[in-house]
């Protein structure tokens, strides 16, 4: 675990730094976890890491779509499944997602254009239900106050799965 705590690390300051999650950081790290998992489980560890990848992908490629999450995320959830399979992988994406649904109703609570977004996509939502049509949703990237970068809330989680607190 502790290349994966390095890997979050460097991710986790280029995302606070520059809105990104650099490649080759998640590349590394997850090269690096399917050797490890296949020096020590053979083929089917192996196999069992790049199911977990291929899962991960699937189901976080939908809202990557609708622009909840970005690319990097996804990558850096894909490494973490390098790591960890099954049960801990799942407890691990539950409580980064409950942590990063945390930190979105603080900064609702605190930068105006989040509530003025949250209502935007209200809005949207309703007009979609209501009408049928589906225009296009805009994201404003410009407004950085209601970017959540969710590799802190990931890191964090990473943290605590280690130190035994779940």
């Amino acid at each position: 675990m502790g290349i994966l705590i390095g890997v979050f690390s460097v991710a986790v300051f280029t995302d606070w730094r520059y809105y990104r999650i650099p490649n080759v950081c998640v590349g590394a790290g997850a090269l690096a976890g399917l050797i490890m998992t296949f020096v020590s489980d053979s083929a089917l560890g192996l196999a069992a890491a790049a199911a977990s990848m291929v899962i991960i992908f699937l189901a976080f490629y939908p809202f990557y779509l609708l622009g909840g999450v970005g690319a990097g995320d996804i990558k850096l959830f894909m490494t973490a499944g390098c790591y960890m399979r099954g049960d801990a992988l799942v407890h691990y994406l539950l409580v980064t997602m409950l942590m990063a649904a945390v930190c979105s109703i603080l900064k609702m609570l605190a930068y105006k254009e989040s509530r003025e977004r949250l209502f935007y996509l209200m809005r949207y939502i309703k007009k979609a239900a209501l009408t049928g049509a589906m225009d296009e949703y805009q994201i404003d990237r410009t407004q950085k106050k209601c970017v959540i970068r969710l590799s802190i809330p990931a890191f964090v989680s990473l943290i605590l799965m280690c130190a035994g607190a779940y």
